[in-house]
């Protein structure tokens, strides 16, 4: 029998993902978990047990958790916490269990009386989970952190003490086909990474389009010439359009933007933001909402607005779609290369809306870039406001450029991209960036999984949701972890 042994703190993931890094990574599941706990947890304990019941059920274990008066401690009695702790490590053991005790959640004192209680009455292992950029990922679960950002100590590396938990071969399941969201996909990458694989080739079909290197950092290097089917995929073009989307492609006056934002913002004004087409075809909203910098007290430093006119030319354009040919096969009725483009923009499009984004129209008789440029401008003035507008094309910056003033504000965003160059970005980059691939080409092949962006049956709520289906993949357990199942 194997008994976890755990304090719960105020985070329900760090009481967590130390258990479920044993059952995926050490192939060691529990028969039974006892965590310690005081009242002032009490709603995440009840998380905890949520989660537990997850993991149960996905790795086809029948854990038991226990968690009653009996552990529970009073926060200010340290020796009353180290007793309790003793007492159960040694009751554990005196039945013939093999004890593992965890370390990570809780104060620094539970640590460290944890410890001392399990070296003291010989626990079979000792485990810390180490998160780096804790507060860029706390809350998070295990498999939606990269795996580079985590590290799982045991007893030899905590206290110089071998124990019994060694790296054992994961237990793959038949492979299966899953439909998941966009930030599930960083699942996909950890589980290559723990399978000793950061290194392998992005595919359509059988055209090599880019070669992927999984290290502290994620890099994508892109071959000198692609050829790809234009009306199935789009070619070349919308291979760099899709690593521009996804973030890999960087841009080269980002920092430009940052500062011109804040000095704005401290002009006393009110400040809006919006977009011309393109940059909702880039998921430039995407890139905003994610810049720490562009928030204060966990709030937005400026508001959101969209023109009119870029709504409908999202809305036409999503609507271009391939003919109805059995030839075709699964692309056949399905969004052309650039309609597909054009959903991942109305994704943005409903992003901005959710958060309040005001509409503009200036109700002026024109279409395309002047309409656009218009409906920012009344805006402005009607607002008495700045409205800054982002775009990443030369005639809408020109169009835009010719009206400026009274509060329009234009910023062309540049990006740096050459065929034969490596891109190199964060893990969450690349996560992006093979959605956006998969989504806009239709299919994407990584390392014998297949990421299909198009499928019989694709709805308005697959796109909405960012939904891909992975094809081949041989740990479904992990989503039914992380609840995408």
């Amino acid at each position: 029998m194997r008994a976890y042994v755990t304090a719960v703190g105020t985070s329900p993931e760090a009481v967590f993902n130390p258990l479920w890094c044993l059952a995926e990574c050490h192939s060691w599941v529990p028969d039974e978990v006892y965590l310690l706990w005081n009242d002032n947890v009490a709603g995440e304990l009840g998380e905890v047990y949520e989660l537990i019941k997850r993991l149960s059920t996905a790795y086809g274990a029948d854990i038991k958790v226990i968690a009653d008066e009996s552990l529970k401690f009073d926060e200010a009695d340290a020796v009353e916490f180290r007793e309790k702790v003793g007492s159960l490590v040694e009751a554990l053991k005196g039945k013939g269990y093999d004890v593992v005790v965890d370390i990570t959640p809780g104060r620094k004192f539970m640590s460290a009386l944890l410890l001392g209680a399990a070296m003291a009455k010989n626990a079979d292992d000792v485990t810390y989970l180490h998160l780096r950029e804790w507060t860029k990922y706390v809350g998070r679960l295990l498999f939606e952190v990269p795996m580079v950002k985590q590290r799982l100590f045991t007893g030899r590396e905590l206290a110089g003490v071998n124990g019994t938990l060694d790296k054992a071969r994961r237990k793959k399941e038949s492979p299966g086909v899953f439909k998941i969201d966009r930030e599930h996909i960083m699942a996909v990458l950890n589980s290559l990474h723990i399978d000793g694989v950061t290194r392998f080739p992005l595919k359509v079909r059988n055209t090599i389009i880019g070669s992927v290197t999984l290290g502290e950092t994620a890099s994508v290097r892109i071959p000198d010439y692609i050829d790809l089917d234009d009306q199935l995929h789009g070619g070349h073009t919308m291979v760099k359009e899709a690593l521009i989307a996804g973030g890999m492609a960087k841009l080269k006056n980002w920092e430009e933007l940052v500062s011109m934002v804040k000095r704005l913002k401290g002009d006393g004004r009110p400040l809006y933001i919006g977009f011309d087409t393109n940059a909702l075809y880039f998921r430039l909203p995407s890139k905003l909402l994610g810049e720490g910098r562009f928030y204060s007290g966990g709030s937005l430093i400026f508001d959101f607005v969209y023109s009119d006119e870029v709504a409908l030319e999202v809305g036409r354009a999503v609507n271009d779609k391939l003919p109805y040919d059995r030839a075709l096969g699964v692309y056949s009725n399905q969004p052309k290369p650039r309609a597909r483009l054009a959903s991942l923009g109305r994704v943005e499009l409903e992003r901005l809306r959710e958060r309040g984004a005001e509409r503009a129209d200036s109700r002026e008789n024109f279409h395309g870039d002047t309409k656009i440029a218009l409906d920012y401008k009344v805006f402005a003035e009607e607002k008495d406001s700045n409205v800054l507008v982002i775009t990443l094309d030369d005639r809408a910056y020109a169009e835009m450029e010719s009206l400026k003033g009274s509060g329009l504000i234009p910023f062309k965003l540049e990006w740096s991209f050459s065929f034969g160059e490596t891109f190199e970005g964060t893990w969450e980059e690349l996560r992006d960036t093979l959605y956006a691939l998969a989504a806009t080409l239709g299919e994407l092949n990584l390392h014998g999984y297949k990421l299909r962006g198009l499928w019989h049956g694709k709805s308005s709520t697959d796109w909405k949701n960012e939904t891909v289906e992975l094809r081949g993949f041989e740990y479904g357990r992990l989503f039914r972890v992380l609840g995408a199942l």
